[in-house]
């Protein structure tokens, strides 16, 4: 089963792949309140996603309503329970033992971690502003949650749900990745076509690497905040490929792990903005949020083996249950 979140008609939609990517069911918001992230319970029977108001983007930003945080049945979508947020809540990250979510706030100063289990929400203070992608090592000792106003990295050690380390950038932090042994970040910007590599022991860059163009077709920035060029990596469970996303180049590059050599790319539709690799790591699936589709691509032959036409607005976020 695929999950989709759909940021422009508040829905997430569960499609069945066996079946064509036929959708089974539609949760759709009301009052303006767009879905975000989406992620799956550890058994699989539960989905979890935030939301907030996006109709009400600057308005009443001390309410603890404009953002809240779902539970529901993954079979039927139907709603078990939910909790208020702060602010603007953005991306987030689940641990390994899928018990707490950690999600970023664009409008506060802290990652709200919700318990799962106990419905408990606790406020960890991070360095800035404007906090996106949040991201947890495979250990699950640490959290890093990126920020597009201030642009930092910020690390949380998990234990003590305290902040530890902050990292500054020239440009604001867009989608990263941690390799499964917690050691190396690699890290996309605004206005960058390519990404860093962070040791994260020795806490710097240690290299950088810019992504191709096609012939005749460089890849531009957005002409407004947050002047977005690539908005996705991730590392295939086998640690054999990086995949990211040209953006605005309309591409996904497929690049060595993690000698990040470069192998292929492939085509897509308008804006692809999120990506997640299958278990097996045969495949990756891209959403493209301006053309509305759902790309199936095989990383055996990078050949595209499915285009899905998402029955809802602006895709995005996508979870996986294999």
């Amino acid at each position: 089963m695929i999950y989709q979140q759909c940021t422009l008609s508040n829905e997430v939609i569960a499609m069945d792949e066996t079946r064509g990517f036929k959708e089974t069911a539609r949760h759709t918001l009301d009052n303006g309140m767009a879905p975000d992230s989406v992620a799956l319970s550890a058994d699989g029977t539960e989905l979890y996603f935030n939301a907030h108001n996006r109709l009400e983007y600057w308005q009443d930003v001390d309410a603890d309503q404009r953002s809240a945080f779902y539970c529901v049945d993954a079979a039927t979508l139907e709603e078990k329970w939910s909790i208020p947020l702060a602010g603007q809540c953005e991306h987030f990250a689940i641990s390994p033992d899928k018990r707490f979510v950690y999600n970023a706030h664009y409008d506060r100063m802290f990652v709200s971690r919700v318990d799962t289990q106990t419905r408990e929400v606790k406020r960890i203070r991070t360095s800035a502003l404007g906090g996106h992608k949040v991201r947890a090592t495979k250990d699950g000792s640490k959290v890093y949650v990126g920020s597009i106003v201030w642009a930092t990295l910020d690390e949380i050690d998990t234990e003590t749900a305290k902040l530890t380390r902050r990292m500054t950038f020239d440009d604001n932090v867009r989608p990263f990745a941690i390799s499964p042994d917690g050691k190396t970040c690699y890290l996309q910007k605004n206005r960058f076509h390519g990404l860093h590599v962070i040791d994260l022991e020795a806490w710097q860059i240690t290299r950088t690497v810019p992504l191709i163009d096609l012939p005749d077709h460089p890849t531009p920035a957005e002409n407004r905040y947050p002047f977005t060029i690539d908005h996705g990596v991730e590392i295939t469970p086998d640690e054999k490929y990086i995949v990211l996303l040209a953006t605005t180049g309309h591409y996904v590059a497929i690049y060595s792990y993690p000698d990040l050599e470069y192998i292929a790319h492939v085509p897509v539709g308008k804006q692809p903005s999120y990506l997640i690799i299958s278990k097996d790591s045969s495949k990756a699936y891209v959403s493209c949020r301006r053309s509305n589709e759902l790309y199936v691509i095989s990383l055996k032959d990078f050949s595209i083996e499915h285009v899905v036409e998402v029955p809802g607005n602006y895709p995005q976020r996508i979870v996986a249950d294999h």
